[in-house]
Protein backbone atom coordinates (compact mmCIF):
# COMPACT_ATOMS: atom_id res chain seq x y z
CA UNK A 1 0.00 0.00 0.00
CA UNK A 2 1.44 3.31 -0.98
CA UNK A 3 -0.81 5.22 1.39
CA UNK A 4 -1.74 4.16 4.89
CA UNK A 5 -5.26 4.47 6.21
CA UNK A 6 -6.12 5.18 9.81
CA UNK A 7 -9.30 4.65 11.82
CA UNK A 8 -10.37 4.71 15.44
CA UNK A 9 -10.75 1.13 16.71
CA UNK A 10 -10.68 -0.77 19.97
CA UNK A 11 -7.30 -2.40 20.67
CA UNK A 12 -7.72 -5.59 22.68
CA UNK A 13 -4.09 -5.43 23.79
CA UNK A 14 -4.21 -1.82 25.09
CA UNK A 15 -7.87 -2.14 26.15
CA UNK A 16 -8.49 1.33 24.71
CA UNK A 17 -9.90 2.88 21.58
CA UNK A 18 -6.83 4.01 19.66
CA UNK A 19 -5.75 5.09 16.22
CA UNK A 20 -5.27 1.97 14.09
CA UNK A 21 -3.35 1.77 10.81
CA UNK A 22 -4.73 -0.48 8.08
CA UNK A 23 -1.68 -2.50 7.02
CA UNK A 24 -3.04 -4.64 4.17
CA UNK A 25 -5.27 -7.52 3.16
CA UNK A 26 -4.57 -11.20 3.70
CA UNK A 27 -3.47 -12.96 0.54
CA UNK A 28 -5.50 -16.11 1.22
CA UNK A 29 -8.67 -14.38 2.45
CA UNK A 30 -9.33 -11.05 0.70
CA UNK A 31 -12.18 -10.03 3.05
CA UNK A 32 -9.80 -9.95 6.05
CA UNK A 33 -7.17 -7.27 6.68
CA UNK A 34 -4.41 -6.57 9.18
CA UNK A 35 -4.69 -3.51 11.40
CA UNK A 36 -1.90 -2.20 13.67
CA UNK A 37 -2.33 -0.14 16.84
CA UNK A 38 -0.23 3.02 16.64
CA UNK A 39 0.16 3.01 20.43
CA UNK A 40 1.36 -0.54 21.23
CA UNK A 41 2.00 -1.80 17.65
CA UNK A 42 -0.15 -4.90 18.28
CA UNK A 43 -1.50 -6.38 15.02
CA UNK A 44 -5.15 -7.46 14.78
CA UNK A 45 -7.03 -9.24 12.02
CA UNK A 46 -10.25 -7.40 11.10
CA UNK A 47 -13.08 -7.77 8.61
CA UNK A 48 -12.08 -5.50 5.70
CA UNK A 49 -15.68 -4.85 4.61
CA UNK A 50 -16.57 -3.51 8.06
CA UNK A 51 -13.48 -1.31 8.04
CA UNK A 52 -14.44 0.20 4.68
CA UNK A 53 -18.00 0.83 5.86
CA UNK A 54 -16.70 2.53 9.02
CA UNK A 55 -14.35 4.74 7.01
CA UNK A 56 -17.01 5.68 4.47
CA UNK A 57 -19.17 7.06 7.28
CA UNK A 58 -22.31 5.08 6.49
CA UNK A 59 -24.75 6.04 9.23
CA UNK A 60 -26.73 3.34 11.03
CA UNK A 61 -30.50 3.50 10.62
CA UNK A 62 -32.40 3.56 13.92
CA UNK A 63 -35.58 2.29 12.22
CA UNK A 64 -33.83 -0.91 11.07
CA UNK A 65 -31.90 -1.47 14.33
CA UNK A 66 -33.01 -3.82 17.11
CA UNK A 67 -34.21 -1.97 20.23
CA UNK A 68 -31.93 -2.79 23.18
CA UNK A 69 -33.27 -4.63 26.21
CA UNK A 70 -31.03 -6.58 28.63
CA UNK A 71 -33.11 -9.75 28.10
CA UNK A 72 -32.18 -10.09 24.40
CA UNK A 73 -29.09 -11.71 22.88
CA UNK A 74 -27.24 -9.86 20.10
CA UNK A 75 -24.82 -10.84 17.33
CA UNK A 76 -21.49 -9.16 16.56
CA UNK A 77 -22.04 -6.54 13.87
CA UNK A 78 -25.73 -6.12 14.68
CA UNK A 79 -27.15 -2.58 14.86
CA UNK A 80 -28.98 -1.76 18.08
CA UNK A 81 -31.00 1.25 19.21
CA UNK A 82 -30.83 2.39 22.85
CA UNK A 83 -34.13 4.16 23.58
CA UNK A 84 -33.01 5.94 26.78
CA UNK A 85 -30.01 7.55 25.06
CA UNK A 86 -31.82 7.94 21.70
CA UNK A 87 -28.68 6.58 20.05
CA UNK A 88 -27.89 3.82 17.58
CA UNK A 89 -24.76 1.67 17.69
CA UNK A 90 -23.07 -1.44 16.40
CA UNK A 91 -22.07 -4.50 18.47
CA UNK A 92 -18.27 -4.81 18.37
CA UNK A 93 -17.71 -7.84 20.59
CA UNK A 94 -19.09 -10.09 23.31
CA UNK A 95 -17.51 -10.57 26.73
CA UNK A 96 -18.20 -12.51 29.91
CA UNK A 97 -18.13 -10.40 33.07
CA UNK A 98 -16.39 -11.43 36.29
CA UNK A 99 -19.76 -12.40 37.77
CA UNK A 100 -20.39 -14.81 34.88
CA UNK A 101 -22.94 -12.61 33.11
CA UNK A 102 -22.83 -11.93 29.39
CA UNK A 103 -22.12 -8.44 28.04
CA UNK A 104 -21.67 -6.75 24.70
CA UNK A 105 -19.38 -3.89 23.73
CA UNK A 106 -21.24 -1.43 21.52
CA UNK A 107 -19.92 1.55 19.59
CA UNK A 108 -22.65 4.22 19.65
CA UNK A 109 -22.70 7.25 17.34
CA UNK A 110 -23.23 9.83 20.13
CA UNK A 111 -22.30 8.03 23.37
CA UNK A 112 -19.13 6.33 22.12
CA UNK A 113 -18.13 2.85 23.23
CA UNK A 114 -20.24 1.32 26.01
CA UNK A 115 -20.55 -2.10 27.66
CA UNK A 116 -24.13 -3.38 28.02
CA UNK A 117 -25.58 -6.48 29.69
CA UNK A 118 -27.25 -9.08 27.46
CA UNK A 119 -29.20 -12.30 28.06
CA UNK A 120 -30.30 -11.20 31.55
CA UNK A 121 -32.38 -13.84 33.28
Amino acid sequence: MSRSKFSQRFCGYCNKTTRMELMGEMTTTPDKAWCRCTRCHHMTLINAREALQAESGIALDAAKATTYTPELTFKIGEAIFHSEWNDVGKVLSKVRTSSGSQAIIVSFEKEGQKTLIENLR
